[in-house]
């Protein structure tokens, strides 16, 4: 098994991603993440947050490491049903890949401590590994919506993914909306 892949859970193995208690140690782990980042985010003080034994902790994860790529991926699903939800009915355009690009924005917005503890572990081969997806997944959707708006639809959307991530970094920094940093992004988007 690479470093990148997480052992998943068969029948008779560790507790599955239902399970209430892996639930309340994941819980645990993003209202941790929203006060004290990564650096407060340890085997210890999950289990200690979730009311478990620091070895129950061990039944529903191999390591911390398997923790943050549930966290990741946990956030990401959230956020790009959120878009879909929210984009669901429009038709494919340019008017869509702006809704798309502000449902990402204000979603991030939503859980900056989050938001933040995921950025600070991108260095992880497990999690850089997912962001490269999830950028792959996000540039995939966004071409659909530029298809016939530009020459090169994919490469528009690589790079409207790229500046979509550094205006959600610009705005964790600063705590708050930047609106002009907003309407300069989606001023990227071609009609």
């Amino acid at each position: 098994m690479s470093s990148t892949q997480v052992r998943r859970r068969g029948p008779g193995s560790r507790a599955g991603g239902d399970h209430p208690t892996r639930r309340e140690l994941v819980e645990a782990a993003i209202d941790i993440a929203d006060v004290e980042g990564l650096a407060g985010l340890s085997v210890e003080t999950v289990t200690r947050a979730a009311g478990h034994a620091k070895g129950t902790f061990y039944v529903h994860f191999n390591d911390r490491s398997e923790l943050l790529v549930v966290l990741h991926r946990r956030f990401h699903d959230e956020l790009f049903a959120g878009i879909r939800a929210m984009t669901h009915g429009m038709p494919r355009g340019p008017e869509r890949a702006r809704a798309s690009i502000r449902g990402f924005l204000d979603g991030c917005r939503q859980q900056p401590g989050v938001r933040s503890m995921l950025l600070q572990a991108r260095a992880l081969p497990e999690i850089a590994e997912l962001v490269r997806e999830r950028n792959d997944e996000a540039s995939r959707e966004l071409a659909a919506d530029l298809a016939g708006v530009t020459p090169s639809p994919r490469d528009t959307a690589r790079l409207l993914v790229a500046a979509t991530a550094e205006v959600a970094l610009q705005e964790l920094e600063a705590g708050k909306r930047l609106p002009r940093l907003r309407a300069a992004l989606l001023a990227l988007v071609p009609d």
